[in-house]
């Protein structure tokens, strides 16, 4: 398999595009020097050709005047020696295009008459002049300049450009990777951070206080982003660890009653048991069975709440002091033989009675579970801000600091020791935040003093 062509860095990308940016803006500036310098050269020289015709002007006219035509032709010769020099040529003619005096050595003895201060012709430069009248002219003087002078100058001077114009792509070439370098330093720690993170290492920062606002604004984001992939990694690792421990109580709850349900329906089936223990054993079935139910239930209720949680509601406008009265009776059997205390004012709430009767239930079974037989159990109806309480405050052993923050999250259980008589699956308190916050309201969970805990259900009202 051929190798892959390495890709070209950003780095060189911006070095290359500048020095050929900066060649592109040289080679313009340079041709443009070529061409103003050019016709500098050509109008100065233009310039002086004409300003030797015009010394000599004075005298064309005066001989013309004096001596007239043939008297112009006689002086001709000394005409042409007065205006040749070294690289410049004359040629004068009368009005009709009749040499009478030449320094040229072209075979073309006699240039073009062209109304412009100058024109290029067989190389070199030509300037003309009337002699006489413009419109009854006697005759004509052109001087010639040769180009080669010119063209030498032009070429040095493109020379010493293209010469100094590379010198400048090199220096611009170094410096200007020295400063893409240093000005993206930034992108290439976010590179290495990008790198880290593709790598598995999440949580880490890379400080950004030199970069430019948009890569220290990507920088940022980068970093939030690792330390929010971070955070969900530890939330999934969380969460799979209670998952694991939820299966292995569930298996082991769900294991102990099948088993003594088995072993019962095995003896029963031989006829090893007396009536007096076939009637134990069929109370024990019915126990189990209905502790594997209610498990079942619990799981099934968090499911669904979780799916379609409005779905599972009915809100009304609940009078709360006229609910919990009617449920005097259960709470003081669920909580049995705990001495309860009902402190209930009048308040009206937005809720569904069935949950939040559930909810309810599932706060006194904690207490049930998890405190000794002489703890006081108060139940709280009322008021706080524009909001209706129940609040279920017990005098127990209370839960470990440790623990507190996470007794509301789901197959949680702060003993892990617990057995099946003393401790639950871990769901109760899951289901009853589930079912409070689908109802728009707030579950909490706080230690009193000197000992003992406190559940507080925030509910809006109507």
């Amino acid at each position: 398999m051929a190798e892959s062509k390495q890709r070209p860095t950003l780095i060189d990308q911006l070095i290359g595009r500048q020095i050929l940016l900066l060649a592109a803006l040289l080679l313009v500036v340079g041709v443009s020097q070529y061409v103003i310098l050019r016709q500098v050269l050509f109008s100065s020289t233009a310039d002086s050709l004409h300003a030797e015709i015009a010394v000599l002007a004075p005298i064309m006219r005066h001989t013309l005047d004096v001596r007239g035509v043939s008297g112009f032709h006689r002086i001709a010769d000394i005409l042409v020696s007065r205006l040749k020099a070294p690289g410049v040529e004359v040629v004068i003619t009368d009005s009709l295009g009749h040499v009478i005096g030449s320094s040229s050595t072209l075979h073309a003895k006699v240039p073009p008459l062209y109304n412009t201060p100058y024109f290029i012709w067989n190389h070199r430069v030509v300037v003309d002049s009337v002699i006489g009248s413009f419109y009854y002219p006697s005759g004509y003087v052109w001087l010639l300049s040769s180009v080669k002078p010119i063209h030498g100058i032009l070429r040095r001077d493109a020379e010493l450009y293209a010469f100094l114009a590379c010198l400048s792509l090199i220096a611009a070439g170094s410096l200007g990777s020295l400063s893409v370098r240093r000005a993206l330093r930034p992108l290439q720690q976010i590179r290495e951070s990008t790198q880290r993170i593709a790598s598995g290492e999440f949580g880490h920062a890379t400080q950004f206080e030199s970069a430019p606002a948009e890569l220290h604004d990507l920088g940022e984001s980068i970093n939030r982003m690792s330390q929010s992939i971070q955070s969900l990694f530890a939330q999934e690792k969380n969460l799979s660890d209670q998952m694991r421990r939820f299966v292995a109580d569930a298996s082991h709850e769900l294991r102990t009653p099948l088993t003594a349900i088995n072993g019962f329906l095995d003896l029963m089936s031989r006829g090893e048991l007396t009536l007096d223990e076939q009637e134990r054993g069929l109370h024990a079935i019915r126990v189990q069975g209905k502790r594997m139910g209610r498990l079942v239930s619990q799981l099934l209720t968090l499911s669904r709440m979780d799916s379609a949680p409005q779905s599972q509601l009915s809100i009304t406008a609940l009078a709360l002091d006229t609910w919990i009265h009617g449920l005097s009776s259960d709470i003081h059997n669920l909580v049995a033989p705990r001495p309860v205390t009902l402190d209930v004012s009048p308040v009206t709430a937005a809720a569904d009675p069935d949950r939040l009767t559930e909810v309810l239930f599932n706060l006194l079974d904690n207490v049930q579970r998890y405190t000794p037989n002489d703890t006081a159990v108060r139940v709280h109806v009322g008021s706080a801000g524009d909001q209706a309480l129940l609040q279920v405050d017990d005098t127990g052993p209370g839960i470990p600091a440790a623990d507190l923050p996470h007794i509301f999250d789901r197959f949680y259980r702060g003993d892990r020791a617990r057995t099946s008589g003393s401790g639950g699956s871990g769901l109760g308190l899951s289901i009853a935040q589930s079912i409070v916050e689908a109802q728009s309201g707030t579950i909490t969970a706080e230690p009193l003093t000197p000992h003992g805990i406190r559940f507080r259900v925030m509910l809006p009202r109507p």
